[in-house]
C-alpha cells in the first residue's frame, strides 16, 4: 500500500480548490448573486402540427413520429384545414379524448365542422368530403399539449363508399363555386345492390342531390319505419324548397326521395346529418331540377 501518494493527491485538489475560492470576487452590482445577471430559461416548447397542410394518412392519436406532411399539390388523403385547442374542463384532463361520443370531442369535432365549411367555401357534407379529429399523443398531453387537428378528406364518387380517395390540390375554397366534388346527378339503377352510376345533369338521370339536413334520432334507428317516414317527410320538404314547388301534401305526389347518411362511427363522431335526394322513378330527366318549378317537378 501506498496511502502516501492517495493523501497527496487529495491535498493538491483541496488546496486548488481553496486557492480558487479566495481568487473569487463578487462582480460589481451583483450582491453576491451569481445568477441575476443570466438571461431566464425559457419554458421548453412542445411539438405543434400545422394547418394548411396535407398528409397520406390519418391517425385519431397525432404522434409526432408519424408526421410527415406533404405538399397539397402532390398525392394525398387528407388536410388540416384547422388547429383547435382544448380549453377550460377539457384542458384539465389527464388524458387526451379519445372515447366515442365523449363531449369534449364532440365540441372539438362541431368546431371542426365549422371551420371546413368556411375552409372548402360552402357545406362540405354537400359533397365527397368526410372529416375528423386527431388529438395529441399521452405522452404529448402529458407533456402540456392541448391542440387538435381539423382533417378533411375526400371520399370516393358513390355516396355510399366510405373510404377516402387521393387528391393533388388542396380543398381550399373548392366548394365556394362549381366543383366536380360536390353531389350532383345520378342514374340509380332499379337493382339495388348495383352502385349509383354518377353523371351530369345534362346526361340522362334519375335522381339530384338537393341538401343535407341534422336529425335528432339514433343512429340504429334510422331505418326504422316510423323515424325513415319523418325522415322522407323532411327530405320532400327540402326538394320543395329546391325546386320551388309548394311544400304540401301533394309533394309525396311529385317525386320520389332517397337519403343516406354516416356510418355509425362517423355518427358517433358527431356527423348527425341525412344527405337528402330525390327521386324519379321510371324518367329519365337531362337538366337539373333547381329552380324548376311546375314544369320540372308536376303533379303526377
Amino acid at each position: 500500500m501506498r496511502p502516501g501518494i492517495k493523501r497527496g493527491i487529495a491535498g493538491v485538489v483541496l488546496a486548488g480548490l481553496t486557492l480558487l475560492a479566495s481568487a473569487c470576487a463578487n462582480p460589481p452590482g451583483t450582491d453576491g448573486n451569481l445568477v441575476n445577471e443570466w438571461p431566464e430559461i425559457a419554458a421548453p416548447e412542445g411539438w405543434v402540427p400545422k394547418a394548411d397542410t396535407c398528409h397520406k394518412e390519418f391517425a385519431m392519436t397525432s404522434y409526432r413520429r408519424a408526421y410527415t406532411p406533404v405538399s397539397c399539390t402532390t398525392e394525398h388523403r387528407y388536410e388540416t384545414v384547422h388547429l383547435g385547442e382544448f380549453t377550460g374542463d377539457a384542458a384539465k384532463l389527464t388524458a387526451p379524448p379519445t372515447a366515442p361520443g365523449n363531449a369534449d370531442l364532440l365540441a372539438a369535432y362541431k368546431d371542426c365542422d365549422a371551420k371546413t365549411t368556411a375552409f372548402v367555401g360552402g357545406e362540405w357534407r354537400s359533397g365527397r368530403l368526410w372529416i375528423g379529429v386527431s388529438v395529441p399523443s399521452p405522452g404529448a398531453w402529458e407533456g402540456g399539449a392541448r391542440w387538435y387537428r381539423c382533417e378533411v378528406s375526400l371520399r370516393e364518387d358513390d355516396p355510399y363508399l366510405p373510404g377516402p380517395a387521393n387528391w393533388s390540390k388542396s380543398l381550399k375554397g373548392e366548394f365556394s363555386a362549381q366543383s366536380e366534388l360536390k353531389y350532383g346527378c345520378y342514374d340509380i339503377p332499379s337493382d339495388e345492390k348495383k352502385a349509383w352510376v354518377v353523371v351530369a345533369c345534362t346526361a340522362g338521370h334519375n335522381a339530384e342531390f338537393v341538401g343535407t339536413f341534422p336529425v335528432t334520432d339514433a343512429w340504429a334507428t334510422l331505418n326504422d319505419e316510423a323515424v325513415a317516414k319523418t325522415i322522407h317527410t323532411k327530405c320532400r320538404s327540402m326538394i320543395a324548397g329546391y325546386v320551388g314547388v309548394p311544400d304540401n301534401g301533394d309533394m309525396k305526389y311529385r317525386t320520389g326521395t332517397y337519403y343516406h347518411y354516416p356510418s355509425e362511427a362517423e355518427w358517433a363522431d358527431g356527423d348527425h346529418a341525412i344527405r337528402c335526394h330525390l327521386w324519379l322513378s321510371g324518367k329519365t330527366l337531362t337538366r337539373s331540377l333547381k329552380g324548376t318549378g311546375n314544369s320540372g317537378l308536376p303533379i303526377n
